[in-house]
């Protein structure tokens, strides 16, 4: 017994030494009450994954969309959101290709960007009117559970939750629940909708250039 121990000790050393660090990382959350403050903190998006309402489904609008922004997405699905129904997503940023590949029941949006380097994700749930529920929950990060949903109901609902403690710079995998519900008729386009930011936090301090200055130097 003796002699298994003086064995096994360092063997389990060099076995912690060889593990990922991210195997041992420590997620937190923190969250913001309006899209004023999230501007306060925010420098630029990488790309930017979303679910919206729209017309569930019809042809006028989408519901799902992967880009740079909302406001032009690169590209877009139709969904035909079901009422208080969970639904599984995934979002994978693969850093070698600087794809990010955005996943809602199967139905799946791919985005190749510009730029893949960032520090930051947020979740943005909106629910603009009485009567409606956005969730998006059960978070786990690259197999680290998160410590938080970002859930709002209307009227007027907004919550940005923003993940702490990953270590983005190798990519990532965030899987999760979305659920979408409303009392009445359903609302339309962006007013029921979630969004997941990959960002750059602002530069503080006796810094002077944003990412959003040191992007510039790229165009």
């Amino acid at each position: 017994m003796i002699r298994f121990v003086k064995v096994f000790l360092p063997v389990l050393a060099i076995s912690a030494l060889l593990l990922p660090a991210f195997a041992t990382a420590q997620l937190a959350v923190e969250y913001f009450s309006s899209d004023a403050i999230f501007g306060t903190v925010l420098s630029d998006s990488v790309f930017v994954a979303e679910g919206r309402i729209g017309d569930l489904g019809g042809a006028a609008t989408f519901e799902l969309d992967l880009g740079a922004s909302t406001a032009a997405p690169a590209t877009t699905d139709q969904f035909a959101w079901g009422n208080g129904v969970a639904y599984p997503f995934s979002l994978h940023f693969d850093h070698l290709s600087n794809v990010a590949t955005f996943t809602v029941a199967g139905h799946t949006l791919s985005y190749t960007s510009a730029y893949g380097v960032f520090d930051a994700l947020f979740i943005r749930t909106r629910s603009v009117y009485a009567g409606t529920f956005v969730g998006v929950y059960n978070l786990v990060l690259d197999g680290i559970t998160v410590p938080g949903a970002s859930v709002e109901s209307g009227p007027n609902g907004l919550k940005i939750m923003q993940i702490y403690g990953a270590p983005l710079q190798d990519g990532f995998t965030l899987n999760g629940i979305v659920k979408l519900s409303w009392d009445a008729a359903p609302p339309l386009n962006s007013a029921l909708a979630f969004q997941i930011f990959a960002a750059n936090m602002l530069v503080v301090g006796n810094e002077d250039q944003s990412w959003g200055q040191v992007k510039n130097l790229f165009r």
